[in-house]
């Protein structure tokens, strides 16, 4: 993305931002419409914050539109809470296998900063093949990205885009981004002047939200700490897939259980992994 272009959207006025916002909405519905005439856009709703004003944008649009959400089993139970009060309209789409249960039985490692099968799976397409829903593909689907979350986004995202899960063997799925030059500030603003309801756990100093354990999370701990129980199910799993994984060959010729001797050490491993400098927001196109 170019700086100055950046610097330029960034530096506009709220008010001029909710308008360019609206604008794309209703500018790339008549694309949306083509490609599902009797949905329009699929929008991506996370119950987070940004999710918030882009569903209350949509609504003021006037645009055609479904909302769904991509339940990962592992969501804070406040956050399904809320989404179960709030955006009771908003499709929420049910994984074959829980999340944990996926680690313990099948999966061949557990999930990293660099090995994010978890968010490949159950916030992005590639779950959505997986589950039987196939209704995204070939659509307009609207996000909530940010760039200035990070600088990843800032680099790789624009307004409107090509986007293809991966996993996924179709490439014909576009993402508009309405509020991708929208500020932190802006988000909390538009939210206050239009008082729109969001999630408590922002309110307990949670910047962002995604699922209990995410190894991307710089918060695991406070996390567990917060949800202990969902602490002992990843344990659980952990565990086991230790045990199912432990005479397996690594790369480099030795034993699963050559480096990790015992699953206490397996779990002391995942647990100290730290995460990459910058979030990338693990979060369905994550927000």
């Amino acid at each position: 993305m170019d700086e100055q272009l950046y610097l330029m959207a960034v530096g506009l006025s709220l008010e001029e931002k909710v308008r360019k916002s609206i604008g794309n909405l209703q500018e790339y519905e008549r694309e949306a419409l083509r490609r599902d005439p009797e949905n329009g856009y699929y929008l991506c709703d996370s119950f987070g914050k940004d999710s918030c004003v882009i569903l209350h944008l949509a609504q003021r649009s006037g645009v055609k539109f479904v909302a769904h959400h991509n339940l990962t089993t592992l969501d804070p139970p406040e956050l399904i809470w809320f989404g179960r009060e709030h955006h009771a309209e908003t499709v929420v789409h049910k994984p074959e296998k829980p999340m944990l249960n996926r680690l313990a039985n099948d999966a061949r490692t557990m999930p990293t900063r660099i090995i994010r099968w978890c968010c490949a799976e159950y916030k992005e397409g590639q779950g959505e093949f997986e589950r039987g829903n196939t209704s995204a593909v070939g659509r307009v689907k609207v996000f909530g990205i940010r760039a200035a979350e990070s600088n990843r986004r800032k680099a790789r995202w624009k307004t409107w885009t090509p986007w293809k899960a991966r996993g996924s063997a179709s490439n014909d799925t576009w993402a508009l981004n309405p509020i991708l030059y929208w500020t932190d500030e802006d988000v909390w603003r538009y939210i206050q002047d239009n008082n729109i309801p969001y999630c408590c756990l922002y309110d307990e100093g949670f910047k962002r939200l995604g699922c209990v354990g995410c190894p991307m999370s710089p918060r695991r701990r406070q996390d567990f700490d917060r949800w202990p129980k969902y602490e002992q199910a990843w344990k659980r799993a952990a565990e086991r897939c230790w045990h199912r994984r432990k005479l397996r060959r690594l790369k480099d010729g030795r034993l699963f259980m050559d480096r990790f001797p015992t699953p206490e050490i397996h779990w002391k491993w995942w647990m100290e992994e730290l995460p990459e400098p910058e979030d990338d927001g693990c979060q369905m196109g994550l927000f």
